[in-house]
């Protein structure tokens, strides 16, 4: 069996308790995708990243990574991707000042501040409003009692149930089969505007083995610009409202949506 670099990494965190873990294998060589969903599904983790040097350039290096759920490869994952970089930054590339990533979701583009906060240039993605009164319900009758305070559903790659408050988001109760059941590939975020933060979510993915994501980087793509347009800001900083928790540092842009968040390792 090939032996692999691991890391565990936090991301979006402050200590090693809370943000949403993801494992980060460094490869010389791609292991076949049999064995990188095997290794995914043994670490038992929301993802594991897999990453592979394509220029070692001192100062901007580039990779190419990749991300597995237990359950399956994924196109966009934003804590492992901002994990991945962590790992580089600090143990492989100290003087680089961006590291690039070719991936499912086209080139992505990662820089460290000073402080070591972790800023990932990804793609935005747009929603519409869903207006057919059968689909409504349906996602609502989801959501159950929480259903009659779902004031808009949006619907882009997930649904997102927008809730009358943060309170709300926070004591949703899950019906992990019946969000699986949901219409097509979709899966679904819920948010609310928050008192403390611009807003908060909890998002669910059962279709890719994972019911609760602790913090998802790729779903503020969504979010993100949902909320821009909202508050009328394109700073913005984001709660997600999981058992573990994590914040979320956002500008939103045209096209694109810069994320950012700090990261702790908890081994290698």
């Amino acid at each position: 069996m090939t032996t692999l670099r691991q890391y565990l990494v936090n991301s979006f965190a402050e200590d090693g308790f809370a943000g949403n873990p993801a494992a980060v294998c460094i490869v010389e060589n791609w292991p076949s995708e049999a064995q990188m969903q095997k290794i995914a599904l043994e670490n038992n983790l929301s993802e594991t990243a897999f990453c592979l040097c394509l220029s070692d350039d001192s100062i901007e290096p580039q990779f190419h990574i990749r991300w597995f759920t237990p359950g399956c490869e994924v196109d966009l994952c934003g804590h492992a991707t901002l994990a991945t970089a962590f790992v580089l930054f600090k143990h492989y590339f100290n003087d680089a000042g961006v590291l690039h990533f070719k991936s499912r979701s086209g080139d992505l583009h990662v820089k460290k501040t000073d402080d070591f906060v972790i800023l990932m240039d990804f793609p935005s993605y747009s929603l519409e409003e869903v207006r057919d009164k059968a689909e409504f319900e349906a996602v609502a009758a989801v959501l159950g009692e929480t259903g009659k305070k779902m004031e808009t559903l949006f619907k882009g790659i997930d649904y997102v149930a927008v809730l009358k408050s943060a309170k709300d988001v926070a004591a949703f109760k899950p019906d992990f089969g019946k969000i699986a059941s949901l219409r097509g590939d979709y899966n679904l975020l819920i948010t609310a505007q928050d008192s403390k933060y611009d807003f908060a979510s909890r998002c669910f993915f059962p279709k890719e083995a994972i019911d609760e994501d602790p913090v998802t980087g790729s779903a503020h793509c969504t979010l993100g610009p949902l909320w821009a347009k909202h508050l009328g800001k394109n700073e913005l900083t984001a709660y997600q409202a999981s058992a573990r928790g994590g914040i979320l540092h956002l500008t939103v842009g045209k096209d694109r949506i810069t994320i950012g968040g700090r990261a702790v390792e908890v081994y290698r």
